[in-house]
């Protein structure tokens, strides 16, 4: 056995399996070969990697003009629940095709953004992977498409881009929202979204125009917020929900993104207002704890583990064909409303 602090090789396998170091390559590494490799001696080439502790120098591999096997992941934010969903898609889908992922937490910042997209030029990543619009952000992220030849979004943006994308048809999604409280007779709907992502705006938008083509224009309310947390909108919902006894509250919520929703679920809860008795409140996302609130919330759905693999495959798929990104359409995923316990009919 080596020892521990030296490097193992592709020459210190091929020596302990009893094999050609190209034999050893081929498996490790993946390779078709034109003569077969009986099994009793893929095992042993494996065997002997295990016991030595051999890794790939996938930095080295790269600069030979082979593959990394590794993906950038710029996040705006990786503490976003829907996001966290996206993840879980784009790691399946990188693992099930053997890549791994490079993440890089930029919270809302497009500088920190272009850091990242240094770095992942720099230790030669096969491709990057953008998750979440950044407000204010595009000159960065495009120059990020200029240097690294395989670059996609997800959840990135409400249309097309310079580099292809896989997001949420946000004008359905937020009619479809409206349409639902609609149906359940509610006029006097308002919209709480945020100021830091694209999409908030961009629905808080469709929400306006919606009502205008009812002749509710004058019932049409946005507030934004300064994230799109739970705490920011809760604070507001107090603001929002103290005062419920005046004629002209709302009686329904259009929240941009579900834990605007949940902040404002607990808003009421400490004002004494019911949901949905009294007031119906909707969001947009679907993440994993909207059918535990109490009560369960209803949502739109956009599929974000789903989202991720897509997205994840698309990357995948152009690096292997080596397709330049510009010629590669957007996928836009179909939202779906989901109904749960937190809307309810117009008050009598």
């Amino acid at each position: 056995m080596r020892p521990a602090s030296n490097v193992v090789t592709l020459r210190d396998v091929a020596e302990k399996a009893g094999v050609s170091i190209t034999t050893v390559s081929r498996i490790l590494n993946g390779r078709e070969t034109g003569v077969p490799v009986r099994e009793s001696t893929r095992e042993r080439i494996v065997a002997a990697a295990t016991e030595l502790g051999y890794r790939p120098n996938l930095l080295a591999r790269a600069l030979r003009g082979s593959r990394s096997s590794l993906l950038g992941v710029i996040a705006r934010d990786v503490t976003d629940p829907y996001h966290v969903q996206v993840l879980r898609g784009v790691n399946a889908a990188a693992r099930a095709r053997d890549y791994r992922l490079f993440l890089g937490h930029v919270d809302y910042r497009p500088d920190v953004a272009a850091i990242y997209g240094s770095m992942f030029e720099q230790s030669h990543a096969d491709g990057i992977l953008i998750m979440g619009d950044i407000h204010g952000g595009d000159a960065t992220l495009d120059d990020i498409a200029d240097r690294q030849g395989y670059v996609v979004g997800v959840s990135d943006r409400f249309d097309r881009r310079r580099v292809p994308g896989v997001y949420v048809d946000n004008e359905r999604g937020t009619i479809l929202a409206l349409e639902h409280l609609s149906g359940l007779g509610h006029e006097s709907i308002i919209c709480v979204s945020d100021e830091r992502t694209a999409d908030g705006p961009y629905r808080a938008r469709v929400y306006e125009q919606y009502m205008a083509d009812r002749g509710l224009a004058d019932r049409a309310r946005v507030y934004f917020t300064t994230q799109p947390d739970p705490e920011p909108s809760y604070r507001l919902g107090r603001e929002l929900f103290g005062h419920f006894d005046r004629p002209s509250r709302p009686t329904a919520v259009f929240a941009a993104s579900d834990t605007i929703a949940i902040g404002l679920l607990q808003a009421a809860f400490q004002e004494k207002i019911t949901v949905p008795e009294q007031l119906s409140i909707i969001g947009f996302d679907d993440i994993d704890i909207a059918r535990f609130t109490i009560p369960p919330l209803t949502t739109i759905s956009q599929s974000g583990v789903e989202m991720g693999r897509i997205a994840t495959e698309m990357l995948l798929d152009l690096i292997d064909a080596g397709v330049p990104h510009p010629d590669v359409p957007d996928v836009i995923v179909e939202p779906k409303l989901v109904v749960r316990q937190s809307t309810g009919p117009l008050p009598g």
